[in-house]
């Protein structure tokens, strides 16, 4: 029987992507047809499991006529290499943040995704909780009035328990491209430059390991910066030896804010009556809290309509442009690496600067 619809293949099967690895199961007008894992009992497993017909340890087999769009969900050192190979063979490519290490080799992925003329994108899991659609509908809207300052705190204790390995990827901020801002504080740059519809023009930035020596890069870190066309100030911090995670935007007229990370409870403050997914106010100056949204298993669910992998895929099929484009991409690790640059110099340093290379 021939092939038809959109081909599917996932690159990297196993650790995080066992949290969303069946989104790509009976998309409309698609096929997923290829699971690819170094490990290649965990392809053969998964590909058992989710009824795809063919599994693989080398990513190349990706590279297959028969396949349109490839999840790229490798660790980060790779990710240059493997995209532009596809996407220079014609496929659609989804990335896992960060997009890559170096903001050259984002660049060198962007300039693939142009000459091929393929959609390329990025997943962001923020994206996923409709929480956040609601914060976003809030500042944008104007319930808060004109937003001055927004926090994100993204942090957990994972670095104290953590072992030097070889096989630690994650470990290495060289394959990384940093420690813990990199890895944590970039869902939250991301997220909030998506709420406001703006972008971080200059940072001021701390970095060090004060207390994981078996973790690569930053261990606590923190930044100051100023958005480009609202003005507002944001502070984020980083931490893998300190828990708790937070999200604050602070406005003229009202408030709103949500810990523990996705789909986190909250509280909000607002002008005027708002009727939302998770938040509801039902009269201006009332504070409310909601309650939690979900968490991670909820929002990767193929059923949640903000699933980003589906967004994707829909894309790609209908001929709209990736949720989350690769040149956002360059932008995010951009603006970790003015953080870096930041706490290495003493001085202000503005994204575009790290941008221009």
């Amino acid at each position: 029987m021939a092939n038809t619809g959109l081909g599917i293949a996932l690159i990297g099967a196993g650790g995080m992507a066992a949290n969303y690895r069946d989104s790509y199961v009976g998309i409309p007008g698609t096929e997923y047809r290829l699971i690819v894992d170094i490990h290649e009992e965990t392809a053969r497993t998964v590909a058992a499991q989710l009824g795809v017909p063919r599994y693989s340890a080398d990513w190349r087999d990706a590279l297959a006529d028969d396949i349109h769009i490839a999840d790229v969900s490798t660790p980060n050192h790779l990710h240059a290499e493997q995209a532009v190979a596809l996407l220079q063979a014609g496929k659609h490519v989804l990335l896992q943040k960060p997009m890559a290490p170096t903001v050259a080799e984002c660049t060198q992925i962007v300039e693939a995704a142009e000459q091929a003329d393929c959609l390329a994108g990025v997943y962001m899991s923020d994206l996923e909780d409709r929480l956040v659609w609601d914060v976003r509908e809030i500042v944008q809207g104007g319930y808060l009035g004109r937003v001055s300052s927004v926090r994100g705190r993204y942090a957990h204790t994972g670095g104290l328990r953590a072992q030097a390995s070889e096989g630690n990827w994650r470990g290495s901020a060289e394959k990384v491209g940093g420690g813990a801002f990199m890895q944590l504080s970039i869902h939250h740059t991301n997220l909030l430059s998506w709420v406001l519809g703006d972008r971080i023009a200059s940072v001021s930035g701390y970095a060090k390991n004060l207390m994981c020596p078996n973790v690569g890069g930053d261990d606590l870190s923190a930044c100051v910066c100023e958005w480009e066309a609202t003005g507002a100030l944001g502070l984020f911090d980083a931490a893998w030896n300190a828990p708790h995670d937070m999200v604050e935007v602070y406005g003229s007229e009202g408030r709103v804010m949500f810990a523990g990370g996705q789909g986190g409870p909250g509280e909000a403050v607002l002008n005027r009556p708002f009727e939302g997914r998770v938040i509801r106010v039902p009269e201006a100056g009332r504070l409310v809290t909601f309650p939690r949204s979900g968490g991670t298993r909820e929002h990767c669910a193929r059923t949640n309509p903000h699933n980003q992998h589906v967004a994707f895929v829909e894309a790609v099929r209908d001929g709209k442009p990736a949720p989350v484009p690769v040149e956002v991409g360059r932008y995010d690790v951009a603006v970790v690496k003015a953080v870096y640059a930041s706490a290495e110099q003493g001085r202000r340093v503005s994204v575009s600067e790290v941008l221009a290379g």
